[in-house]
This record gives structure tokens, sequence and C-alpha cells, in this order.
């Protein structure tokens, strides 16, 4: 059974306890359901799968308890060790509700063969089995607060629900809250601000969708917040009603532009580094960068391309929205390699869409391109869509077979 796939789906729970009482095992493709009220404030942690694992059937019971409190647009895998699925254990096939939730099962022999995957594949990681296991397992994969996964953990019965590691950026305590909730289990944060009632910036941060920078800057912005119990902010652009619980927050005073220079916080795309330890930037993903290529160009080369043009405009690379180009494109490998690097998004529009823009924003046009797909260009194009009509900031740069524009939401420009 190594690897397989299976769909499990709950059953009555009349069986006996240690075994597998609320699943059904079959070969099928995966869907998801949710009963409950959706996730509020997660939209940026569950772009990526939810992994949930365990060790043993009551394990996986609360693992089910769990799915059935998922919105329906998270993607999530279930993993369980392959000896919890012996013969005999399915004996309630036949037997099953008219309306439950279907998913992905796999087994494993060892957790060492699956953790370093799913460690790069995942948002978000559950562990329903013993904290001390999960430490040894996830010790020398951790990287940063800006690149770890938000890693939970749960005992087998699901009474406690700790979020171990990425509890901001990452999620993992909002997670744990809201899983909480759903099953009834205690909710276990450890995190100083949390603990205090204070909402830190990288948790505003992960909300938004905004980025961190420098990420080593975090620990003596969070200490100044809980020693002082406020910071100061200043913001470059005018922030959006939704960031009304951010701006309202007692804990963030924030400052005009006379007053900039005292800030702890600074929205803006365009960070200005080096800065004080008690500083950091919150940096909004506002940049869409429209790339069009020669077929078969390495992601290195477009990476280099991409960086350098943002490097031109002085931003940071963490203010990428999305990589752009015409659906043409839509299979090119070193496109598609480029924004899993930066971990955004590639989308790409129709030639018709492109050519629409183009006519009526005047870009620049290049006879090589309008001749080879019927388009007067693609990457000024491209991004201005990315940014829903924003405002064209970079214009076409070329080399080494690549175009770069980039264009910026319009309420930041």
């Amino acid at each position: 059974m190594h690897g397989q796939n299976y769909t499990i789906r709950p059953l009555p729970m009349n069986t006996g306890k240690g075994q597998i009482s609320k699943v059904n095992i079959e070969a099928n493709r995966v869907t998801t359901k949710n009963h409950y009220q959706d996730f509020d404030d997660m939209d940026n942690s569950l772009s990526r799968t939810v992994t949930l694992l365990s060790l043993t059937a009551p394990g996986l019971e609360t693992i089910l308890r769990i799915g059935e409190t998922l919105p329906e647009n998270i993607g999530f895998k279930v993993y369980l060790h392959e000896k919890v699925l012996r013969p005999g254990d399915n004996h309630n096939r036949q037997a099953r509700p008219q309306v439950q939730p279907q998913i992905q099962l796999q087994t494993f022999s060892h957790l060492r063969d699956v953790v370093p995957r799913l460690w790069q594949e995942s948002a978000v990681l559950i562990f329903v089995m013993a904290t001390g296991i999960v430490v040894r397992q996830i010790a020398s994969l951790i990287e940063g607060k800006d690149r770890d996964p938000a890693v939970l953990v749960l005992d087998e019965e699901g009474k406690f629900v700790i979020p171990l590691l990425s509890g901001h950026l990452g999620g993992a305590n909002t997670w744990a809250k809201q899983i909480s909730a759903q099953i009834g289990a205690v909710p276990v944060i450890t995190t100083a601000t949390d603990v205090r009632g204070m909402v830190a910036p990288d948790e505003y941060a992960r909300r938004f969708g905004w980025k961190v920078e420098p990420v080593y800057h975090l620990q003596e912005v969070n200490s100044l917040l809980l020693n002082r119990e406020y910071l100061k902010v200043w913001a470059k652009y005018p922030l959006k009603p939704e960031h009304q619980a951010f701006t309202k927050d007692t804990h963030y005073c924030f400052l005009t532009e006379n007053e900039k220079d005292q800030a702890n916080v600074i929205i803006d795309a365009f960070p200005n580094l080096p800065l004080q330890r008690d500083c950091l930037y919150l940096v909004p993903p506002v940049l869409s960068v429209g790339v069009g290529c020669r077929r078969g160009v390495a992601q290195e080369v477009i990476l280099e391309r991409i960086k350098m043009a943002v490097e031109e405009l002085g931003a940071s690379l963490k203010a990428i929205a999305g990589i752009y180009s015409i659906d043409l494109k839509s299979d090119e490998v070193g496109l598609i390699e480029a924004a899993k690097s930066l971990k955004v998004p590639f989308k790409t529009f129709r030639a018709d869409e492109l050519q629409r823009v183009n006519l009526q924003e005047q870009l620049s046009r290049s006879n090589f391109v309008s001749e080879k797909i019927g388009v007067d260009g693609v990457c000024e194009a491209a991004s201005l869509l990315g940014a829903q009509m924003g405002r064209l900031i970079l214009p076409k740069t070329k080399g080494q077979g690549v175009t770069v524009a980039i264009s910026i939401e319009n309420y930041m420009s």
C-alpha cells in the first residue's frame, strides 16, 4: 500500500475503539466539502496545500473531524502510516452517508520519507502525534519565519492544538484558534504578543498578504511592542477599508509625512535599506511583472531579468504580486519555475486581451512579435492587466531573449 492514493469517507461511529471507525477507503477522485463556516482572515495562508499526518487510527479520526470544517477552496491531503490500513479494517466498505467529504489519502512507512518533500509543498502541516516526534522530524528543515510552513501539532484525540512554528507569518496561530473552535479543542498559544492580547506587525502582514523586510528585525520590533505597548507606523500609500482593524488598533500610532522618520513600521513597496534594528518594512505585493520570452529560456535567465528590472525601480522582490504573460506561454517551464521561485502566481492572458490594451494605451510595438503571435507586444500589456489596469512604471526592457515590464496598482501610484 505504500505510496498509493485512496479516498476516505467518514462512516458511522459504531465500531470498536482502535479500528478505523470513521473511514471508508476507495481509489477515487478527490474533492473537499465544507460543512461549517469559512476560516476568516486566512486567505493568504490558504493558497497552497494543507497536509495532515497521523501514525494511528484515532489520529485519523481527529484528522477527519478537522477535514469536515475546512472550506471548499482549500486543497488538502492526508498521510497515514501504512500499519493502520491492515486487512479487515475496511469491513464497512459499503456503509457510507449520503453527503460526506472525500479526502486524498496516501500511506507512508517512515515520516522521514515524506516530511522533507511535504515541507516544500505545503503551506500548512498538521501533525496528529506527539510533539517530540514532530520536533525531531522538522528540526533540520527549518529555514526562517518567511520561508517555513505553518506547523501545528495535535494529540490524537484532538484535545489540544499547538501552533509549533510560523505562528504569525505562516498563520499557525490563526489555524490553531480556528481548528480548536471547530472541533472543541484547546489552542495552546505561547507567542508573547498573542498572550498579551496584541496583534504583532507580522500577523497583520499575513492577514493582508504583505511581506516583512528585513525578517530578522521582527524580534526587536515585537519586543518594542511588548515593552512600550505600541508601535509607530507610517504608510506611504492610503490604506484600504479592509485595513481598518490595523488603522484602529490602539497599539499602533499612525504618523504623518513629517513624522515618518520616527516610524518603527513602514508600509512601502520601495524599501530604503538599511534600517535601525527597531524598524522594519511591510511590503505590499503591488507590482505586476509582465514577461515575454523566447521558447525554452531558462528559469535562471528569467529570474535575473526580473530582478534587474525590480532593482532598477528600487523596489523589493517581495512587492511582486505575480508574473503575467500571453496564453501561448502557459506551459513555458522557465516562467512557471521563476514564479515558483518567487512564490507568486503565474497567469496568462489571451492575445486579443493583450492587443486591446496595446491599442488603448498606445504601448510600444514589436514588428517581430506582431508577425509571430499577432499582438503588438506582450510584457507591457500583460503587466497592466495583471495590475488591473494600474500604471506602467517600467516600460519594456529586453535582454537574453526576455522582455520585462512592470506596472503598479493604481491606489499605490
